[in-house]
């Protein structure tokens, strides 16, 4: 099955003055030369057009794709009250774990630590997760999985066509088949998620009620 991709990189993002060079430093983020490339991918963020005959959701370009910018939104979110320790963990119910791409995010790293893929059963696992995606995990107990969420500083992203976007920090779709996404600032601050200002200035819609 064929896909088509057409990425158009964000100049202004380039040439923003938060953009830093090689080994610079923002806050307590380190910055190396494989930063740079994986920031280039941000693009995709705003300006991602794919297109495919069949499943394109299943295939396995959709799968890095989906996971590069669940890296993005990773490297661009902080979590003050809840420091990393060893690991920085991207989680997804059984149900989802098949959208993402562990190669993609497994190569990646979170400030000086190693990214992981997890899969998780149970909404007492999540508490492991430094990220979470949802997409078609219908959780039966939701608001033992939101208070989950906020006590452990989750970063939950999750897609648009799900029930749990409104406890969802960053909900993503595909309209007319490019993605977007939305900020969702209240759960944010419950959970104790600062968004970096370069993923507020890519997102469609920041939601602050």
């Amino acid at each position: 099955m064929s896909l088509v991709i057409s990425v158009f990189f964000t100049r202004a993002l380039l040439h923003s003055h938060l953009l830093l060079q090689p080994g610079g430093r923002a806050g307590n983020r380190h910055y190396s030369q494989s930063r740079l490339h994986t920031l280039s991918s941000l693009s995709l963020l705003g300006t991602l057009f794919a297109s495919a005959n069949t499943g394109w959701a299943a295939s396995q370009d959709m799968r890095e794709i989906t996971s590069e910018l669940i890296y993005n939104f990773a490297l661009l979110s902080q979590t003050p009250n809840r420091a990393l320790h060893e690991a920085y963990h991207i989680c997804a119910f059984e149900e989802d774990i098949g959208y993402l791409q562990s190669s993609t995010l497994e190569s990646q790293k979170i400030q000086t630590f190693p990214v992981f893929l997890l899969p998780v059963k149970a909404i007492a696992d999540v508490k492991r997760c430094n990220l979470l995606y949802i997409q078609d995990y219908v959780p039966q107990k939701p608001l033992e999985l939101q208070q989950t969420i906020q006590k452990d500083s989750v970063l939950t992203v999750v897609q648009a066509s799900n029930r749990f976007t409104e406890h969802g920090h960053v909900v993503i779709s595909a309209l007319d088949k490019r993605y977007q996404f939305d900020l969702r600032i209240p759960p944010a601050k419950q959970a104790g998620i600062v968004f970096d200002a370069r993923l507020l200035k890519l997102a469609t819609n920041i939601i602050n009620d």
